[in-house]
């Protein structure tokens, strides 16, 4: 039994250095700090949501096609092209509602465009007209797409306008001016592009369709007669508007 005894001493020497190394290790990793794995960026979409105001400018194309007749005159067709810059205001509201939005907009402008045409002589002399597009308005809705900043959308409503026409015969007294106001609807398409949380900035077309229209022309014209036209209008227009509100959103 002594001997037994003198061999298991170096076993029981070897466990104890196994059983210190050990326990000197894990007091080791218990020593470690604790550190936090980094936390990945939130990502965030823009939301479109909110009231906007802004202004634009763009150009516009005016055609003009008219139908003059008297009791003694044979209807006479006429047409005119003008062209000029359109500019204003303008002022919304969008609801975004996943990628879908939509919205209500108005806007007010001034327009340039003025065109003049030769009229055949009614009366045996050269005459001419003249009409001009003096400001014009409209209230749409407006349908879109978002892509995060990305917005294409089509618009469409009623737009009202303020024409004036004029009818000359030189030297004579048959001359004329006639103002008028009218409505018709217009449609179109545009993209708008978020470059800050605040600012978008936009490209838009737009067709006008301004409907027919009587001019009673009692100066011009002997005895009276009346001149019915039909108006539509090209525009191409960019823009920025200032958004109220609407945050971006994040997304995790």
């Amino acid at each position: 039994m002594p001997g037994k005894n003198i061999r298991l001493i170096p076993l029981l020497a070897a466990l104890g250095a196994i059983t210190g190394i050990s326990s000197a290790s894990a007091a080791d990793l218990a020593a470690r700090p604790y550190t936090k794995a980094a936390v990945a960026p939130i990502a965030t979409i823009y939301n479109w949501t909110g009231f906007y105001i802004g202004a634009q400018v763009g150009w516009s194309e005016v055609r003009d096609s008219q139908v003059m007749s008297s009791p003694t005159l044979a209807p006479l067709a006429l047409s005119s092209k003008a062209d000029g810059v359109v500019g204003g205001g303008h002022v919304g509201y969008n609801f975004q509602a996943g990628q879908l939005v939509f919205g209500v907009e108005g806007d007010i402008e001034g327009n340039s465009a003025r065109g003049s045409y030769l009229i055949p002589p009614p009366l045996d002399q050269p005459a001419n007209g003249t009409q001009r597009l003096d400001w014009q308005g409209s209230v749409r809705g407006r349908v879109g797409l978002a892509l995060d900043r990305v917005l294409f959308y089509g618009t469409g409503g009623w737009a009202f306008g303020h024409f004036t026409d004029g009818y000359f015969t030189p030297g004579t007294a048959f001359n004329e001016t006639v103002s008028s106001t009218r409505d018709g609807w217009t449609a179109g398409a545009g993209i708008e592009y978020a470059v800050a949380p605040n600012w978008t900035a936009r490209a838009e077309y737009r067709y006008t369709d301004w409907g027919k229209h009587t001019n009673v022309l009692n100066t011009y014209l002997a005895p009276p007669g009346s001149s019915v036209d039909e108006v539509k209008e090209h525009a191409a227009r960019i823009g920025i508007s200032y958004k109220f509100g609407g945050p971006v959103v994040a997304k995790y």
